[in-house]
């Protein structure tokens, strides 16, 4: 008011009617704003509180209601799209329900008359959140009935990732009737019941009907739930679990695995150059063999094969393979993969795949790109071996001439190379050096420069041992214990042993101060690998449990873990 004033007395007396028509803007602007869809305040603390719901109609459990709207409160202004996405309804129905806002309270309508006796679950999950993109951290669940009574079934548990045994957040956590209480051959289009997990990985279903079920967990991003490859899944412990009254049996847990049976997708070929061939994948892939076996490259108009040379993949992109060939005419060829798979297994179509080279010059220069491991030289464990990088895949002999190994001794150890990807390469030292050694890369032909590193072996006063025991509730299989870096959240084991009779086990050859954890889990098919069983047909996970509380190793001792690991 004090700048519409001035602004008045700027330009001289006003009349009343102009009066009037400022004291009418003012109030149509204040009505607009009333209106308009809430945003986020600015200013302030970050808001870190998700929403929460502070009253609603029907009340929660409320029996015997006849209306066919509900209306929420909550303690904040929601966004409200994320509201239509979050909320699912239990039974389901066949439209949308229509939502009608005002402020901080929304009025649900459903498409169709409420059932008779039915309990009715509105379930908001954890992708509702406020103005401020701050979600739920678990799910609210509001019920009633529509008769004089209200179901009391309940079932939780924990859905966990494999390496770790820690609680994973946001899976959809789907409940489907099994009234012959055997898990379903064929999964229902819709799930009796449907929840998601808290950060903690638990979950809890209420108000079910009391009769058994099968239990999935899925990270289903495409929201059609169902499982589809690659999506990571989790099999119910036992087929069949029974809602009960009584206080739910928590302890169970779902193992979260991954099972993708599609092949890998090879969106293009293109050329580089006259001898330089880079295949694109959808996916990540992988070369079983980092060699040319099983390659065919064919010019299509002459049927002529052409020579390949190399086969390799950089670290940057795993979505990438590379080829080395003889000089390529500028003419429609035919190119039948070897072999690369994804990371579940999957090989990559046959083909063959057409694709037209380029004519350009070969200008990619041969390149040393570095010692293994990474980083700065650390004491080699026997474990490790030493290795080197180039920017591209070398024949033996070239290896041989550019690599050199010396020591303390007249007789060099004699050297052979392995690849996982073509570009990395590992020494194997027969005999393998007990005393510090020098490995040596030549790049005089490259660069000018002589490369070297110093590698100082581990010795037996520097290592030691970690053991323990494992027990299994059956002997339906073989018992395995796998050993990880403390710290290790993806990757392979650094040792995996079985345990002997009275479940003995030992992890020898240990770096001094270092930590790990163990992971025990029954072999029940006898591959030597966990499996996270299947939905279709049901087949359980092998059970699987964890032990991170371990002593750091000492040189020169067993350390023993101080419990049992029990595989139930």
């Amino acid at each position: 008011m004090l700048q519409v004033r001035n602004a008045a007395a700027s330009s001289g007396r006003r009349s009343g009617r102009g009066r009037l028509a400022d004291r009418r803007a003012v109030v149509l602007a204040l009505l607009l704003a009333s209106c308009a869809t809430p945003l986020p305040p600015t200013g302030g603390p970050p808001d870190r509180t998700p929403p929460a719901l502070t009253d609603s109609e029907p009340a929660a459990g409320a029996v015997n209601v006849t209306a066919h709207t509900v209306r929420l409160t909550f303690s904040e202004h929601v966004d409200q799209a994320s509201l239509a996405r979050a909320l699912s309804v239990t039974p389901e129905f066949d439209r949308p329900p229509v939502f009608k806002w005002k402020g901080r309270r929304v009025e649900i309508t459903f498409p169709d008359t409420l059932r008779a006796n039915t309990t009715y679950i509105l379930t908001m999950d954890n992708t509702l959140r406020d103005l401020h993109s701050v979600a739920l951290k678990q799910p609210i669940t509001l019920a009633f009935s529509t008769g004089p009574e209200i179901n009391r079934g309940r079932l939780a548990g924990q859905v966990v990732e494999a390496l770790r045994g820690e609680g994973v957040a946001g899976f959809d956590v789907y409940a489907y009737a099994a009234p012959d209480s055997t898990a379903p051959s064929v999964l229902p289009e819709r799930p009796a019941y449907r929840t998601q997990t808290d950060e903690r990985g638990r979950f809890q279903f209420e108000y079910m009907s009391r009769e058994p079920f099968f239990v999935i967990a899925l990270r289903d991003r495409n929201r059609n739930r169902q499982p589809d490859p690659p999506e990571p899944f989790a099999v119910p412990p036992r087929p069949v679990l029974r809602a009960d009254s009584t206080a739910p049996d928590d302890g169970l847990r779902w193992l979260v695995t991954v099972r993708d049976t599609l092949p890998p997708e090879l969106r293009r070929i293109r050329t580089l150059s006259s001898r330089r061939v880079v295949l694109r994948f959808a996916d990540p892939v992988r070369l079983a063999r980092a060699d040319t076996a099983g390659w065919v490259l064919r010019d299509s108009l002459t049927s002529r094969p052409v020579a390949l040379h190399g086969v390799y993949m950089l670290p940057d992109d795993p979505r990438q393979v590379f080829l080395l060939t003889d000089s390529l005419a500028v003419a429609p060829h035919l190119l039948r993969p070897g072999a690369v798979t994804d990371s579940s297994g999957n090989p990559v179509p046959p083909g063959p795949y057409a694709f037209t080279p380029a004519a350009a010059a070969d200008t990619v220069a041969l390149r040393f790109l570095g010692f293994l491991p990474d980083g700065d030289p650390t004491p080699l464990p026997p474990t490790a071996w030493p290795g080197i990088r180039f920017n591209q895949s070398l024949a033996t002999p070239r290896l041989q001439a550019l690599v050199a190994v010396h020591d303390s001794t007249d007789t060099p150890p004699a050297v052979t190379f392995t690849t996982d990807d073509g570009t990395a390469y590992r020494l194997h030292l027969t005999p393998r050096p007990d005393r510090p050694f020098s490995v040596s890369v030549d790049g005089r032909p490259l660069d000018d420069t002589l490369y070297t590193r110093t590698y100082t072996p581990l010795t037996a006063e520097d290592l030691g041992e970690l053991s323990g025991h494992a027990l299994a509730d059956d002997t339906t299989g073989t018992l395995i214990v796998e050993l990880f870096p403390a710290e290790a959240r993806t990757g392979e084991a650094v040792q995996t042993t079985r345990t002997d009779t009275t479940g003995y086990f030992i992890f020898r050859n240990l770096p001094r101060d270092a930590r790990y954890r163990f992971r025990a889990f029954l072999d029940r098919n006898g591959n030597g690998r966990w499996d996270g069983g299947l939905i279709r047909p049901y087949t359980p996970a092998e059970p699987l449990t964890w032990h991170a509380d371990l002593p750091a190793i000492r040189a020169r001792w067993e350390q023993e873990a101080p419990d049992t690991l029990r595989v139930r």
